[in-house]
């Protein structure tokens, strides 16, 4: 249950809750397990490991946990934890895009639980937090090639910002296309974005 303005968000079967410095643990199996139905296919061979354990390792939560800066949502499904989201504030998209940002940086589930609304409610979330901290735009990255991730991003109110390109280790070059997608929050809607 989300912890943001002080209630609780709880939409049958789908409850969010607002990770803290005991769920390293949980996060560290919902996380892993998440990120290997979703990608294990984009990395080269020692890839898939490596990863793990620079961006999921056990320390790595921990340390992101303890972090004031960086909050994890964990997404229930009939009281089963079903997937997450991580978000940084004050991530900032451009230089020259003003406002405060605040950055969903991950956002996965389990494979039998994608489709049953738990992105949906997230994404809720991200926006609740970002009206309580008076945040002007929510932006994510998405691999260019995931069209059924765009879709998604776009039907919650994301456009298209700019390409990127992920420069990370082992990863599969032809996968490595980036869309920075944008929200405008409406807490700031009368400064025009420039790119």
């Amino acid at each position: 249950m989300t912890q943001i303005g002080g209630h609780d968000k709880i939409i049958e079967p789908i409850s969010i809750r607002k990770a803290d410095a005991h769920d390293a643990e949980l996060l560290y199996s919902v996380c892993r397990q998440s990120y290997i139905e979703s990608f294990a296919d984009h990395w080269n061979e020692g890839g898939l490991a490596w990863y793990l354990d620079k961006v999921y390792g056990l320390d790595v939560l921990g340390r992101d946990l303890r972090n004031s800066r960086i909050n994890y949502f964990i997404a229930y499904y009939d009281k089963v934890p079903a997937g997450f989201m991580k978000v940084k504030l004050d991530s900032v998209l451009k230089d020259n895009v003003g406002g405060k940002h605040l950055e969903i940086e991950k956002l996965y589930f389990l494979a039998k639980y994608q489709r049953k609304g738990l992105g949906r409610e997230l994404i809720s979330t991200a926006r609740l937090l970002a009206n309580e901290l008076d945040i002007d735009v929510i932006w994510l990255g998405v691999i260019d090639t995931n069209a059924s991730a765009i879709s998604f991003y776009e039907r919650n109110g994301f456009k298209f910002f700019d390409k990127a390109r992920l420069e990370i280790p082992y990863f599969k070059d032809e996968l490595r296309g980036m869309w920075r997608m944008i929200l405008q929050t409406g807490n700031d809607q009368q400064k025009p974005i420039d790119k």
